[in-house]
């Protein structure tokens, strides 16, 4: 049992993707030195502790029985004074590294440079790109759901809501944990030092599906996110076009995918979503480039066509008490289009991609309905 320990702890980051102690952000830095601090404090504690035992249980150990009693000793100030003043002291030691990291990171919220809406949902994460001031505040107008984009090197604060219960919001690498808390906003700063994904997951039991409500964060080089963004504005070319100029290759939106605009949106444009409190106009994830996702169910499942396939025939089989499975009852869609409707409806899915593809940001990044510069790129930001 130790040797696995002692080789699980050796292995690399990429096996521990939850993990806190190899941080790549200044937040994470400074959450990782207070870890530290009060690691090597509580150590010099209990060997201090331990070795005050050992010495007493040696040095005043009866060595054989005898019919006196020891002196009876009822206080010692020099003893009750250390006692006192060295814990005080200890803790005085974390208390003001940790007050600075509070006031620092309290800080660098009113020094970011994009802003980022996150909604906690039942059981996953919707997200908004807002005000970018590299592009002189323009709002982005990007909506995702669990995998949230961001570049390298910017301090992107993120803004939490919630409009059914308390969540979490933590992302191990990047950051400490937030509470997302219905009716009020909390704010967190983060600024990645190294291109990579990051993985992340509610950390406060929200429900049913709590343990499968997870996400990633995917930072980016700067022109890399942007073409990222250009595409998702760009939306996909089966859904934008309704006429006869569909690309080559690309089927238009069968009759099943109406079910899916009930509670869906694609390319930011919902049809029948109904408002909540503080949240968007639809119920479900933006589908938009849908093919190019990692994981779908908020990363209960890797996003292949077959495992879509297994989503959309019995949602509720694969995540009880998820509420698409009060909508998409099992084999709902067979039983309505037929087995040649539902094979349809997974080609469309599949289709959703930027028309450069999703192996290529850059590429994916034209057609562009309104592009955005890139500050690294030889075009020049707004503003």
């Amino acid at each position: 049992m130790v040797a696995m320990l002692v080789l699980t702890a050796c292995g690399p980051d990429v096996a521990k993707p939850y993990t806190s102690i190899s941080p790549e952000s200044p937040t994470g830095d400074d959450i990782q030195s207070l870890y530290k601090l009060v690691f090597w404090l509580a150590l010099f504690v209990f060997i201090g502790v331990q070795f005050a035992i050992v010495y007493t249980a040696l040095r005043f150990r009866r060595n054989k029985p005898g019919p006196n009693r020891p002196p009876q000793v009822h206080g010692n100030s020099r003893l009750e004074i250390a006692w006192t003043v060295i814990p005080a002291m200890i803790l005085l030691v974390i208390l003001i590294p940790t007050i600075t990291t509070m006031y620092a990171q309290d800080d660098a919220l009113d020094e970011g440079t994009l802003e980022v809406d996150v909604y906690g949902k039942q059981w996953w994460w919707e997200v908004h790109y807002g005000e970018d001031q590299a592009q002189g505040g323009e709002n982005l107008g990007v909506v995702t759901a669990n995998e949230v984009v961001v570049p390298v090197g910017r301090n992107v604060v993120f803004n939490l809501y919630s409009n059914n219960v308390i969540h979490s919001f933590w992302v191990p690498r990047l950051s400490g944990k937030l509470d997302v808390v219905p009716g009020h906003e909390n704010r967190l700063s983060i600024t990645p030092t190294e291109a990579g994904t990051y993985y992340g997951e509610c950390a406060e039991f929200c429900g049913t599906q709590h343990a499968w409500m997870r996400f990633t964060v995917v930072a980016l080089e700067e022109d890399e996110f942007y073409a990222w963004v250009n595409a998702q504005r760009a939306g996909n070319p089966a859904v934008l076009a309704n006429e006869t100029d569909v690309p080559e290759g690309v089927a238009q939106a069968p009759a099943a995918f109406s079910l899916c605009l009930s509670c869906h949106a694609v390319n930011g444009i919902s049809q029948g979503g109904v408002t909540g409190l503080e949240a968007p106009a639809s119920y479900g994830p933006d589908l938009t480039n849908l093919a190019c996702r990692e994981s779908i169910a908020a990363g209960m499942l890797v996003n292949t066509e077959e495992n879509r396939a297994v989503w959309i025939d019995d949602p509720g089989a694969v995540k009880p008490g998820n509420y698409m499975a009060d909508q998409i009852t099992p084999g709902l869609i067979r039983d309505t289009y037929g087995e040649d409707g539902f094979n349809e409806l997974m080609d469309f899915l599949s289709s959703l991609q930027p028309a450069g593809g999703c192996d290529n940001p850059a590429a994916a990044a034209s057609p562009v309905a309104s592009p955005v510069a890139s500050p690294v790129s030889e075009a020049t930001p707004a503003g």
